[in-house]
């Protein structure tokens, strides 16, 4: 029931649909002025939230900082990648296709092949909610057995289909006092590292695929609407939805 929440609170969390709802409510409603006030109001909303200052901006208050290789000092037991970066459903299905997120297993594998981590254990099931979808973790240890990761040091778990569930099944695979370097986005990151201490597991971070960066103070990145903004929008309050749910739940 958790699961089927989520996934229907996340598509209520989009600015733009709220938009949409008061443009519609605006040809249901018979008053003049809540007419006007209810379209004012939907393309106050767009204009706010397609804003790409005021977006990259929040943006950047609340993703994690990166580190840099160099500041890895030790051999970690396990590098845990979270999936939810593929397409695993699209075709052709010869091969992977990857969305922003692929710097999870990108940078998992490079850190290997330096020498800082022994294990990747690659976490995720389907997070398809109509029907059961293909396991991209498989994909993912395809993947990085393709890169010259030796198959006995990457390991699968395919049956969580949320945050919470990628560290309680982890925590049944991993070995107690086992040193883990945890791989997400940066904007999943605290959500994900509260989940996996809940658990007793010992992780570090390491965020990757960041979708702030630099403010230009153009006209361009100032004033002018972007759809891009809108996506952040829906990123960021998807995830802080997420840490108060998962708060009340008890899962951090």
């Amino acid at each position: 029931m958790f699961f089927i929440l989520s996934k229907l609170i996340h598509w209520l969390l989009s600015p733009l649909v709220w938009a949409i709802l008061l443009l519609i409510a605006s040809f249901v409603i018979r008053s003049n002025n809540t007419r006007k006030a209810l379209r004012g109001l939907s393309l106050g909303i767009l204009l706010f939230f397609t804003n790409p200052l005021i977006a990259k901006w929040m943006m950047n208050i609340w993703e994690v900082k990166s580190k840099e290789y160099q500041t890895i000092a030790e051999a970690y037991d396990y590098g845990i990648v979270l999936a939810g970066i593929t397409e695993p459903n699209r075709p052709p299905f010869d091969r992977i296709h990857f969305n922003k997120g692929a710097d999870r297993i990108v940078h998992a594998i490079e850190l290997y092949k330096l020498g800082k981590l022994k294990k990747i254990l690659i976490i995720g099931g389907s997070g398809v909610l109509t029907f059961e979808g293909k396991k991209e973790s498989h994909a993912l240890a395809d993947f990085a057995i393709l890169c010259g990761v030796p198959p006995q040091d990457v390991m699968i778990e395919d049956q969580s289909r949320n945050t919470h569930e990628n560290a309680a099944f982890s925590s049944v695979l991993i070995p107690n006092n086992s040193q883990c370097l945890l791989f997400t986005s940066a904007f999943h990151m605290k959500r994900a590292e509260g989940c996996f201490h809940k658990t007793g597991l010992l992780v570090d971070t390491f965020p990757t695929d960041y979708y702030g960066g630099p403010i230009h103070f153009s006209p361009d990145d100032l004033f002018i609407p972007k759809i891009y903004s809108l996506q952040l929008w829906s990123i960021l309050l998807k995830e802080w939805v997420g840490i108060v749910s998962y708060k009340i739940a008890g899962y951090l």
